[in-house]
């Protein structure tokens, strides 16, 4: 066949080159959409994965340190103190935690960062406090945060009788608990988490010197 009819009965070899082209450039576009749309839903998840943690860690942390327990213990010289002692980077107190976490029972858990081959993390240790006052049984240890850069702790109340409550950052060897505790994290990719500011349910209310 010759002429029109036979020009019309199929693709010439540049229009079959120009189609293929076609072809490929979009399967490359198609192909960056796809990526671009994996990526941005696995950082989406990552995302809520993360808030959802420091959520859960948050409420753990309200939950223990409100429930801190005006515990007394007794000094060197014989003086009574309650059994609370913190500064900027680390608390110790006297809680029940979770059964998950350990047998039933008030404990000495402290709270404090501790620093790593990965990194920083927000660490929960703690033993049984036996019946004389001493410590006993298998130490817990339960990472709550990892990936962690700085933590802030301050403290809210009196410290001797007479003052007027104010924020410290340091609460060790007082009668009473502090009022209030304030507790900040920074993270290793440089946000910072909400203020946690907890009312410890066995302290005196803040306007009442001990």
């Amino acid at each position: 066949m010759t002429g029109p009819a036979a020009r019309s009965a199929g693709f010439t070899l540049l229009e079959l080159l120009v189609a293929v082209t076609l072809f490929a450039l979009l399967s490359v576009a198609l192909f960056g959409g796809l990526r671009f749309g994996m990526r941005a839903t696995q950082a989406g998840t990552a995302r809520l994965d993360r808030s959802a943690e420091i959520a859960a860690a948050s409420g753990f942390l309200r939950n223990e340190i409100a429930d801190a327990q005006a515990l007394e213990k007794t000094t060197g010289d014989g003086g009574k103190v309650v059994a609370f002692a913190g500064d900027g980077g680390s608390v110790e107190f006297v809680a029940s935690p979770p059964a998950p976490l350990a047998a039933g029972g008030w404990h000495v858990l402290r709270l404090a960062l501790e620093h790593g081959p990965g990194g920083g993390r927000l660490v929960l240790t703690g033993r049984l406090v036996r019946s004389d006052g001493g410590e006993a049984g298998a130490a817990l240890r339960s990472v709550l945060l990892d990936r962690v850069s700085s933590v802030d702790f301050a403290y809210f109340g009196a410290l001797a009788e007479g003052d007027a409550p104010a924020w410290h950052d340091r609460w060790q060897d007082a009668a009473v608990l502090p009022a209030l505790m304030r507790l900040r994290i920074g993270f290793a990719d440089g946000r910072q988490a909400p203020a946690l500011l907890i009312a410890l349910r066995a302290a005196p209310p803040p306007w009442r010197a001990p």
